[in-house]
């Protein structure tokens, strides 16, 4: 291996961090926090608004990261010759999630991720907030998280059958 590819190693690292990070932090905030806050009453206390703030801040620097690794990383992998078709469109399917996500997280849910957002309107507006909605945003996370495993079984796939 050159100083490349331990370069990559490391990038590589830094976004896997950064989305088990966000993911990771996901999972506890929706299974763990959001319900004892429920159940103690401390839901949209001031200990409440600055645990989502904090977390906010997390998110936002897993974003930042993930974006800059994510194109690192993408423009080194469709450079290779081990990058096929079905390559292409998993990573396609991959960075329109991520990027939804990245959408999500910061034009629909911009101070907290509250329990139930206000829905005013009709259908669209119920069915926007659903897909909007934390719980949402973090299954669509552990989604993107698998198609890169996904995507890392198809490019060594590629590498063995060459």
């Amino acid at each position: 291996m050159d100083v490349l590819d331990w370069i990559l190693v490391g990038i590589r690292w830094v976004h896997a961090l950064a989305a088990v990070a966000w993911v990771g932090g996901s999972i506890f905030y929706v299974l763990v926090l959001r319900p004892s806050q429920k159940r103690s009453g401390t839901a949209g206390s001031p200990q409440g608004d600055a645990t989502a703030q904090e977390f906010r801040g997390l998110v936002n620097t897993a974003i930042g990261v993930l974006l800059l690794t994510g194109v690192i990383l993408s423009v080194s992998r469709l450079t290779a010759s081990a990058a096929t078709g079905p390559y292409m469109a998993v990573l396609a399917v991959k960075i329109a999630l991520a990027l939804y996500m990245f959408y999500t997280v910061r034009f629909f849910r911009r101070r907290s991720y509250p329990d139930t957002p206000t829905i005013e309107g009709g259908r669209w507006a119920r069915w926007r907030a659903n897909l909007s909605g934390t719980t949402a945003v973090l299954v669509i996370g552990v989604v993107v998280f698998g198609l890169a495993d996904v995507l890392d079984a198809l490019f060594e796939a590629k590498l063995a059958g060459s």
